[in-house]
């Protein structure tokens, strides 16, 4: 064979090559809830999924989860609902950009991205998540199980559950829950009025966790119903996080730094929450690591922040915080509900975990031999000026109470 010849079959597989490895997106247009939970009756590649405007009621699909996200033995079976499974590669599902496509999940588990790589949720509003009557079912309006997703620009809201249900067993439905390795990325979200936690990520998962409004609504707490039970956010076991210019109000708890995580805290607005705002736990048996950052605590019950830790090498630091009215509640005095009340609990500081350059003011302790670190309220006023640039760069800061009060 010619040695040009032989040039022209080696460009010709190339090009088909090419075809197949950059095959390109199909688009689909949906109106009905039938139709969509016909496309992901199995896997799909490379599909763009484009919702009209109107009501998607999903049929809840009873399953066993293989494992526990949030068992001491992740092994642990546990019966589950799921409205819509969604597995396979490069897949979008996005509605009108006011998100007014609206998906009722009615059940556990809403949206369940299991074994997706590159998915896309974008644009919609996930709602009517009905609780499993299994108590360690992991029920949230998105799941997310050894996938990669991004979730941006969603109202992820009223996925309350059957009040008898949470009172029996406590746990709810949360907004996100990021399970087994998975990566996520959560950007400009409305995490609103759920009954559990915002954000939780579980062993072996990860997320940048920017620029969302993560709002509890009732302001419930244990086993009464309504939203903001639970954490906003949080990371346990060894989950990873980048937590940045998030605005966090009216939970039972703020940001949970929990066992083996590791986080990065920078830039939040944490504020109106009914215990405390910021906690680093490492449980007595992990080795947590946080940059804990520029944060700004702002009207909590209990503490503004707590410490606890026994990380020897690079356990992070607790830096350039504002931290203002915290622990005004006298029902958490006692050290029993959560520790010591004041404004920055250090129960167990590591040797090298840095504190430094934070800013209190109006807190309140529990008994005069707690620590007091606040300022004056000239001096205060005077190092907030200071601080005004970096605050003002908080993507949502005008939407806060601390922004009006302060500001």
């Amino acid at each position: 064979m010619k040695k040009h010849h032989i040039t022209l079959i080696l460009f010709f597989l190339i090009l088909v090559l090419s075809f197949f490895l950059n095959k390109p997106m199909k688009v689909i247009y949906v109106k009905t809830s039938y139709h969509l939970e016909k496309i992901f009756r199995k896997p799909q590649k490379s599909l763009i999924v484009r919702l009209a405007p109107g009501k998607y009621n999903l049929t809840a699909v009873s399953f066993i989860d293989s494992t526990c996200g949030n068992c001491q033995e992740p092994d642990t079976p546990v019966s589950a609902t799921y409205g819509l499974k969604i597995s396979g590669k490069n897949i979008t599902i996005s509605g009108p950009e006011d998100r007014s496509a609206v998906i009722y999940t009615n059940s556990g588990y809403g949206l369940y991205i299991k074994d997706c790589e590159k998915g896309i949720l974008e644009n919609l509003t996930i709602t009517g998540g009905i609780r499993d009557s299994a108590a360690f079912a992991s029920d949230a309006a998105i799941v997310v199980s050894n996938s990669s997703v991004t979730i941006r620009n969603n109202k992820i809201t009223g996925n309350l559950g059957d009040s008898l249900m949470i009172a029996k067993n406590i746990s709810g439905i949360m907004g996100i829950c990021g399970r087994e390795n998975s990566v996520l990325t959560i950007i400009n979200n409305e995490i609103s009025g759920n009954s559990w936690d915002g954000i939780a990520l579980y062993r072996d998962s990860e997320a940048v966790i920017e620029e969302n409004i993560i709002d509890g609504i009732d302001k419930a707490r244990g086993n009464i119903p309504g939203g903001g039970r639970g954490v906003a956010i949080g990371v346990t076991w060894n989950a990873k996080a980048r937590i940045a210019n998030n605005l966090i109000r009216r939970y039972w708890k703020g940001i949970g730094i929990f066992v083996d995580a590791r986080v990065t805290a920078r830039s939040n607005i944490l504020e109106d929450l009914i215990t405390w705002g910021i906690a680093l736990w490492d449980a007595d048996k992990g080795e947590p690591f946080a940059e804990i950052s520029n944060n700004i605590i702002y009207n909590t019950g209990a503490m503004g922040a707590s410490i606890t830790s026994h990380t020897e090498k690079n356990p992070g630091y607790f830096s350039g915080n504002i931290i203002i009215q915290t622990a005004r509640d006298s029902t958490y005095d006692s050290p029993e509900y959560y520790g010591y009340q004041c404004a920055l609990a250090e129960h167990s500081i590591p040797e090298n975990f840095l504190i430094e350059n934070n800013l209190f003011y109006e807190n309140r302790r529990a008994t005069d031999d707690l620590p007091d670190y606040d300022i004056g309220v000239t001096r205060f006023f005077k190092e907030l000026r200071l601080r005004k640039e970096w605050i003002k760069k908080i993507p949502v800061l005008e939407k806060s109470e601390f922004y009006q009060e302060f500001m």
